[in-house]
């Protein structure tokens, strides 16, 4: 009998009083956990209000910290869900044992300890299936820069119950057909970043939606009639967002030299590393045959309700420094309303040529993928032996803690609200 895990969704068996139960525990738990964190969250609204209109002292940075801390405690109920409900092991490669050694941490013996990125970085991923997003920032949260992910998202879901609020204090970028990147808080909140020093994640998929069986069609039309190939296994990226990313972000984030993440003294390491980089990861989940749609294997519900969730989760990173990209001239001062508006047609054209290569490479990545259900570079075989890591995705001290901490101090917050009351 197939594994589960391989069977399409709707042909899976039906749901056994065990099935029940897991769902019920999962729905029940991360529920549980999303109503008290954005509960925490609301606990430090008060101070933004002192900070913002009464220009109280520090008043600011406790709401920043307070919105910080449950950030990090999402992350570590990610990690719960994963652990105790969908178990996936994480599998981490890239081109050469020299570029995946800026991507882990290492100890004094060489060994593997954990993630490492850079702390400005501009993640771009494909988009296989609505939890694409739960193992990058699980991936963040192993490289202790998880505070701050900002993901860019559709306006549709700013006000959805909890979830729509707790993202905007999250300070998530809202867009829509009629709410561009220009008017959005994508400068704002890179600016704050830069202010404070602080760790700055940007994830945002470029090809806006999921690869599925009603997208694929609307691709090959894009492609048809700009005369370009089609991709296989993937959606066509639209470039216009993520050049006007890249150049607001460029004003913000200056080229610097400093060291990369420390490596074992038998690695070279890697050339230093610009102030913002950016992050190409490809996402393969084991089990979604060729040319399938990984959506019609797994969802929130199936992966965590159900339990049954893919074996190994595989992320391809490639980095590149800002100033390879050919986003065209930017006046260091200009503003985010400017930048659109000072682009010429040549540079349009240019940076959509070079996202194309890059979702190219990304097809012929993901073709492999299908073929052997593993990245090239995760074959075993001569020189390849250290271009991937394995993260057993588990639990960590800081991780109960965080969890913990959370309704005590909401406890806590209440009984003192009775006692003034």
């Amino acid at each position: 009998m197939a594994a589960l895990h391989t069977v399409p969704i709707q042909c899976r068996p039906p749901l056994t009083l065990r099935d029940y139960v897991h769902s019920l525990a999962f729905n029940l738990t991360f529920g549980l956990y999303l109503v008290l964190i954005h509960a925490f969250q609301l606990l430090f609204l008060p101070f933004l209000v002192a900070s913002h209109f009464f220009q109280v002292p520090l008043a600011g940075e406790v709401h920043r910290a307070g919105i910080a801390y449950s950030k990090e405690t999402f992350a570590s109920l990610l990690v719960l869900i994963v652990s105790q409900f969908g178990p996936s092991r994480l599998v981490v490669s890239a081109e050469s044992e020299r570029e995946l050694n800026r991507f882990v941490r290492r100890d004094a013996h060489g060994e593997v300890v954990g993630l490492a990125v850079d702390r400005h970085a501009v993640w771009i991923a494909n988009h296989q299936m609505y939890a694409d997003w739960i193992y990058v920032w699980l991936v963040l949260s192993y490289a202790r820069v998880s505070e701050g992910l900002s993901i860019v998202i559709k306006a549709s879901l700013q006000w959805s119950p909890i979830v729509g609020p707790a993202m905007q204090l999250f300070r998530f970028i809202f867009i829509s057909k009629t709410k561009t990147l220009a008017a959005s808080s994508l400068f704002s909140t890179a600016q704050d970043a830069v202010r404070r020093d602080a760790p700055y994640q940007l994830l945002l998929f470029p090809e806006g939606t999921l690869y599925s069986a009603l997208t694929r069609p609307k691709s090959k039309a894009y492609a048809d009639a700009l005369e370009i190939p089609d991709t296989t296994h993937l959606l066509h990226p639209r470039s216009t967002g993520l050049l006007f990313t890249l150049r607001t972000l460029s004003t913000l984030f200056p080229p610097s030299h400093g060291s990369p993440a420390s490596s074992p003294p038998s690695v070279d390491p890697a050339p230093p590393s610009p102030h913002l980089t950016i992050i190409d990861a490809t996402l393969g989940y084991s089990g979604v045959p060729p040319q399938s749609y990984a959506q019609s294997y797994y969802t929130l519900q199936s992966i965590f309700g159900r339990g049954i969730s893919p074996p190994t989760v595989h992320l391809h990173l490639r980095w590149h420094a800002l100033e390879s990209i050919p986003i065209g001239n930017v006046r260091p001062t200009a503003r985010p309303q400017h930048l659109e508006q000072e682009l010429t047609q040549e540079e349009r054209s240019r940076f959509a040529e070079w996202l194309r290569g890059v979702w190219e490479d990304k097809d012929r990545l993901m073709a492999q993928f299908g073929e052997r259900g593993a990245f090239a570079a995760e074959e075993e075989g001569e020189g390849k032996a250290n271009q991937k890591v394995e993260i057993e995705l588990r639990m960590r001290t800081e991780d109960w803690a965080r969890l913990g901490s959370v309704p005590v101090v909401l406890w806590a917050a209440w009984r003192m609200l009775r006692c003034v009351l």
